[in-house]
């Protein structure tokens, strides 16, 4: 029987991180567009690469301000 866990072992500590991030423009402006969100989404995944981790997520969606 073989066990998988989501905890990284070192050797003085066993930890198991989950991070949300959102990231929010001052006042709602339209500064994240289709190629931005690209291009995040490969430095994200260059990071996660980096730190042994995984992207289980990445969305990028704009809002419409109702000011």
């Amino acid at each position: 029987m073989t066990f998988k866990s989501d905890y990284r072992r070192g050797r003085t500590c066993v930890s198991a991180i989950h991070i949300h991030l959102v990231f929010v423009t001052k006042y709602r402006r339209h500064v994240f567009d289709a190629d931005a969100v690209e291009q995040l989404r490969g430095i994200f995944a260059d990071v996660c690469t980096k730190f042994e981790a995984k992207l289980v997520e990445m969305d990028g969606k704009m809002t419409m301000s109702m000011c």
